[in-house]
């Protein structure tokens, strides 16, 4: 299983390096990638005994294909919307004084924008979720990996795991804080994958930093 686990190790760290570009320039194709960086992680991290860090992927492969389904959602009301007639600027079934091509111009292009869900702020409920989540998740699986498993460090395996299961959450629905998170998640995974001798997946880990704040910085920017 070496050699296999090695390949995994490194299509998965393709597939992430994949993953977090598309997070950081808020496209929807991040959930497929996501889909299959899921399924490679939970073979490597099975086989080391990372039993949180596999759960963790397996919670990667629900919420991307909950996230693909959630921001097509978010997509729809722009797909949706009225048709502007190109040359007339009328809304068909409507009586209404031609726009000028300047206006139809922008309209267009709003409309292209919104293609895309946009980033947001958090709020008083999403908050008060996160933190309940991240609580919860996080006092769970540290008694249950060092009560029913062997593993050789389930802190910080359960600390890296609760807060990716809560930034998780949050970027299903755009939410810009989740940055914040992941910076913390990303590193702590650096030291624990290091010393158990993942060197792919820890250089994996070290992008994932950067891009941390990369991303809050993308991601703020389309907010403003």
């Amino acid at each position: 299983m070496g050699v296999g686990k090695l390949i995994l190790e490194i299509f998965g760290t393709l597939t992430g390096l994949l993953y977090v570009w598309l997070e950081i320039k808020h496209r929807r194709s991040m959930w497929v990638v996501g889909i299959v960086m899921a399924l490679c992680y939970i073979a490597v991290f099975g086989v080391e005994g990372l039993y949180a860090s596999m759960g963790l992927y397996v919670y990667y492969l629900g919420m991307s294909l909950y996230g693909w389904v959630q921001w097509g959602r978010q997509m729809i009301p722009a797909q949706t919307g009225q048709i502007v007639h190109p040359i007339t600027g009328v809304i068909p079934g409507q009586s209404e004084k031609p726009k000028p091509p300047e206006q139809q111009q922008e309209q267009q292009v709003g409309q292209q924008q919104e293609q895309e869900p946009r980033p947001v702020r958090i709020t008083q409920r999403q908050a008060v979720t996160a933190g309940g989540l991240l609580v919860t998740s996080f006092f769970i699986m540290w008694l249950v990996l060092g009560c029913l498993t062997d593993h050789p460090a389930p802190v910080p395996d359960a600390a890296i795991a609760a807060l990716n299961i809560t930034a998780t959450w949050l970027l299903t629905h755009s939410v810009l804080e989740q940055w914040f998170l992941l910076l913390v998640a990303n590193a702590l995974a650096i030291g624990l994958y290091a010393r158990t001798g993942l060197w792919f997946t820890t250089g994996l880990y070290v992008v994932f930093l950067i891009s941390s704040v990369a991303g809050y910085i993308s991601w703020r920017r389309k907010i403003l």
